[in-house]
């Protein structure tokens, strides 16, 4: 709709947008005419307002239009997904890694381990006689004067306990390890005495207690997780074995005396792993 020139300013007074008035003879017909003009104004001003007043209600129900459905994403948003705090830039979180990862370079293979590995919760054993322990991979441990499986052994305990029953200065020289209890007849070597499954073997104190003593290392090197398990082990040997140390220190003696005192018996013994 083309609104006449005279609209277009709405700061302009009727002397600038009114027609020039023709006087009539009798000044009716210009009176009427300017009543006429003046209603034509007036619905003009009122048809202005009302456009405007629905142009502001549609704009207005657009918006809060609008605002409604904004505002019901945002909760369906916060409902459905929990909002989670960014990671630091300084430690961000490394993506979770794909199971089936099969570019990934394989993982380099552990250095081999030549020390035998049982299984889980099993008892490994060595026969019954010395022939049978030599078969089935066991050694002869001097420090408990057995034969037991390797992986139950400790070589160093076992090679201390060795240098200390050869040293020459021992009260009754080296090798002090006899048939008899009156030391007569000597045991040839440790190689026959791990022959003597089953037989009845003297020594000195000295001897035993110092078995007592390098047993306690063998313990506290497992305990430690140097050797993974020990045979020969049961309360009942420890309790034997702390007596007697208990016992020589509470001797009036100044040494002990150059004599047989203890007695073992050569055997072959289990080793239960977990």
């Amino acid at each position: 709709m083309k609104f006449p020139k005279l609209y277009s300013r709405l700061n302009q007074s009727d002397s600038d947008t009114l027609p020039p008035r023709v006087p009539g003879e009798d000044g009716e017909p210009s009176k009427r005419k300017r009543r006429r003009e003046s209603r034509v104004m007036t619905g003009a001003y009122v048809l202005l307002a009302i456009v405007a007043a629905a142009s502001c209600a549609v704009f207005g129900y657009v918006v809060a239009r609008q605002n409604i459905l904004l505002r019901a994403a945002m909760a369906s948003s916060s409902t459905s997904s929990p909002v989670s705090c960014p990671a630091p830039a300084s430690a961000p979180i490394p993506a979770p890694a794909h199971e089936h990862n099969h570019d990934a370079a394989p993982a380099p293979a552990p250095a081999p381990d030549n020390k035998p590995k049982p299984p889980s919760m099993s008892e490994l054993n060595c026969g019954n006689s010395s022939t049978e322990a030599r078969a089935m991979g066991c050694v002869f441990d001097l420090l408990t004067n057995n034969w037991m499986p390797e992986y139950c052994a400790d070589p160093i305990t076992d090679a201390e306990y060795r240098e200390w029953v050869l040293d020459p200065s021992r009260q009754l020289g080296s090798w002090a390890f006899y048939h008899d209890e009156q030391a007569q007849k000597q045991v040839a070597s440790e190689e026959a005495l791990s022959d003597l499954v089953g037989s009845h073997i003297y020594t000195t104190t000295e001897n035993h207690l110092a078995h007592c003593a390098f047993l306690a290392r063998r313990m506290h090197r497992l305990v430690t997780g140097d050797i993974a398990a020990v045979a020969h082990n049961t309360l009942a040997h420890t309790l034997h074995c702390t007596r007697a140390i208990l016992k020589a220190v509470e001797s009036n003696e100044p040494s002990l005396k150059a004599q047989i005192g203890s007695t073992f018996d050569v055997g072959i013994v289990s080793c239960l792993v977990e």
